[in-house]
């Protein structure tokens, strides 16, 4: 089953390889524009010098970029209101189902291809904002520090983005679309608390987690990435043996 979903995933990346270009040019453009509000956090939080800055930016940018590394984000379907009534995710589905393939290899292919999106833009985001933020950053969040909050927020990315193959294949056109709105509204209220009780961003929270905590911090949030993009797959293969493409 294993490489039946491996031969279907790399099947489905080399079909949307164009669009894979595209969605890694756009992550490298958010990492641009995070290298500067983060290393301004950092100033805040750890230096010596009075640094004004929109944490509220920051946390929208890099808690959405966190959640959308696992979907080819600069695609019709995310980008293009059209999806609400045409539904290409469902339409594609349905043709795979009237293949000869079992529900499982489908699932487990889409999680898959959600995975090696992941690894290629985590890679490119998190290298691109390395590469991009000041030497003052490292001598404020050292190296290692920098390592942990970049593995934290890669398991949240498996947490969280995890979700993302069953709201493509699993729900509708328009529920891809409201999800979204949803989320940031999620987002919202999770911002405004973590400020009013900690006086502190979401981002801002996590550099003094990593700074309190190093790796267990880290490898807590890989293993609550890892254990729910599991059962995220399972949720999917037991909604896809339900749904009624037809």
């Amino acid at each position: 089953m294993l490489q039946q979903a491996i031969w279907l995933a790399k099947k489905e990346i080399k079909h949307h390889r164009i669009l894979l270009l595209f969605t890694l040019f756009g992550t490298m453009f958010f990492a641009l524009i995070t290298s500067v509000l983060l290393d301004k956090s950092a100033k805040k939080m750890f230096g010596t010098e009075m640094v004004q800055y929109n944490h509220i930016l920051l946390d929208i940018i890099f808690v959405n970029i966190t959640v959308y590394l696992g979907t080819i984000f600069i695609s019709g379907p995310y980008l293009s209101f059209r999806a609400i009534k045409e539904d290409p995710f469902s339409k594609r589905m349905a043709m795979l189902r009237s293949l000869p393939i079992p529900v499982p290899v489908l699932s487990l292919s889409r999680t898959l291809m959600m995975l090696i999106t992941l690894v290629v833009m985590s890679i490119t985001f998190y290298s691109t904002l390395a590469v991009a933020l000041p030497e003052g950053f490292y001598q404020l969040i050292s190296p290692v520090e920098f390592m942990v909050f970049i593995v934290f927020w890669f398991g949240c990315s498996l947490a969280i983005g995890g979700l993302n193959p069953y709201i493509e294949y699993g729900t509708s056109g328009k529920v891809l679309h409201l999800t979204p709105f949803l989320f940031l509204g999620i987002l919202a209220i999770t911002i405004t608390t973590s400020y009013k009780v900690f006086d502190l961003g979401i981002v801002e929270l996590i550099l003094v987690g990593v700074k309190s905590n190093g790796w267990s911090l880290a490898l807590l949030s890989l293993l609550i990435g890892v254990t729910a993009c599991t059962g995220w797959n399972k949720i999917l293969t037991h909604r896809l043996m339900k749904r009624d493409y037809y």
